[in-house]
């Protein structure tokens, strides 16, 4: 009985550690804007080849 819960226990943790980082991979595309949309480079940018 014991090895069964901490079983489910161990897949329930996985699930929300691959749910935050699949959230936080979805946050950052659309949260962080492209640096070729601004007017100017921002100052800490390397060189950026925009089409």
């Amino acid at each position: 009985m014991r090895e069964a819960m901490v079983t489910r226990f161990v897949w329930g943790i996985s699930l929300v550690i691959l749910l935050a980082c699949v959230g936080w991979a979805v946050l950052v595309q659309v949260a962080v804007p492209d640096a070729c949309t601004y007017p100017t480079p921002p100052p800490n940018a390397q060189y950026l080849h925009c089409d």
